[in-house]
């Protein structure tokens, strides 16, 4: 049985569960509900849809980056483990300072930082094959497409 459980916990998911799957698309619902909130009549105030899809954003954002700090607890101990765990902070980071600024300049830092963290995720994936196994990797460019095509949808409405 533990034979079992190790091979079926080490080989790497071709596909994306549906456990992670389901949830990860229901996020991207707050992202396009307030998104088109900002331009079409939902009966939610245009203003208040803007500064909840910077919220939410920046929650998202932070999230992405903690997976980082996850997934340095299990690595191996190394120059790139505590860089990991740095870097888990810096989206929270990003993500505040959106909150913060006019929201066109939110929208583009929210933008930005996921496609950031995107991109490290794939640096990472390559590096460390066996850090971040393919699905998770799918599902990051899935998600990270579809916030940043809502965001950046609401950036562009604003211009």
């Amino acid at each position: 049985m533990s034979d079992l459980l190790n091979t079926a916990h080490s080989t790497p998911y071709a596909r994306i569960p549906s456990a992670a799957l389901i949830p990860g698309l229901l996020g991207l619902l707050p992202f396009w509900g307030l998104a088109l909130s900002t331009e079409l009549s939902t009966g939610v105030d245009p203003i208040l849809a803007l500064m909840a899809l910077i919220m939410y954003g920046a929650i998202i954002l932070s999230f992405v980056g903690a997976l980082w700090w996850g997934i340095a607890v299990h690595a191996p101990a190394s120059t790139l483990r505590s860089a990991m765990f740095v870097w888990s902070v810096v989206p929270a980071l990003i993500g505040w300072a959106s909150i913060m600024t006019e929201p066109a300049v939110g929208l583009r830092m929210l933008i930005g930082g996921l496609a950031l963290q995107w991109v490290l995720d794939g640096l990472l994936r390559r590096k460390v094959s066996n850090l971040i196994p393919p699905w998770v990797f799918k599902l990051r460019t899935l998600l990270t497409l579809g916030a940043t095509s809502a965001l950046g949808f609401t950036w562009w409405q604003l211009s």
